[in-house]
Parts: C-alpha cells; sequence; structure tokens
C-alpha cells in the first residue's frame, strides 16, 4: 500500500473527512488530496507526519516515514535523514558498512 492509499483508509476509519483532516494537520485540502490520489508526493517534513501520526493515531511512526519516503522524492525516512545530517557518526558508521560489503 502507498502513502495516499494508507493515510485515506486510516482517515476514513476515523471517519474524517478531507478538509477537516487537512485543517488539523496544518495543509491544504486540494494539494492534500492529491497526495493521497498519488499525483503529489508524501511529505517530508518530519513535524507534518508526526502531526499525521497524532491526528490518525499512528503509533508505529517508522511505518508511515518508510511510506513517505518510498512516495516522495527523498527516498531516505525523515527521522533518519535527521539522524543522518545531526549525527557525525552516522557517515562513519556507513562508510565501515561499505567497506564490510
Amino acid at each position: 500500500m502507498n502513502f495516499g492509499a494508507f493515510i485515506k483508509k486510516k482517515r476514513l476509519e476515523f471517519k474524517m473527512g478531507l478538509r477537516t483532516f487537512a485543517d488539523k494537520i496544518g495543509e491544504d485540502a486540494g494539494n492534500w488530496c492529491r497526495v493521497e490520489n498519488g499525483k503529489f508526493p508524501a511529505p517530508s517534513d518530519l513535524h507534518v507526519l508526526n502531526k499525521i501520526c497524532q491526528v490518525l493515531g499512528i503509533k508505529e511512526k517508522e511505518q508511515l516515514y518508510d511510506l513517505a519516503a518510498k512516495s516522495s522524492k527523498e527516498k531516505i525516512p525523515a527521522d533518519l535523514k535527521n539522524q543522518i545530517t545531526e549525527n557525525e557518526i552516522v557517515p562513519i558508521l556507513f562508510r565501515t558498512i561499505d567497506k564490510k560489503n
């Protein structure tokens, strides 16, 4: 299942309309409709993704981050992207893994 379909399914489980949902997460309803239909990429902003988790009661945030990354231009989940850019040891870790392979 892609990001948009997942969010739409969750939103409908809560019996929440598109406009109400978009308002709660601070996004434009028209653009959000395009996200749900796969015409726009998923958001890559961690703040927006966390807000979606909060509004839809999603406990497994990592699942949402992964779906968003697959449906966006970023391809790296937002939570990992932050860790990569903020932690000096992560590039060393990746290079070590690469050398071992």
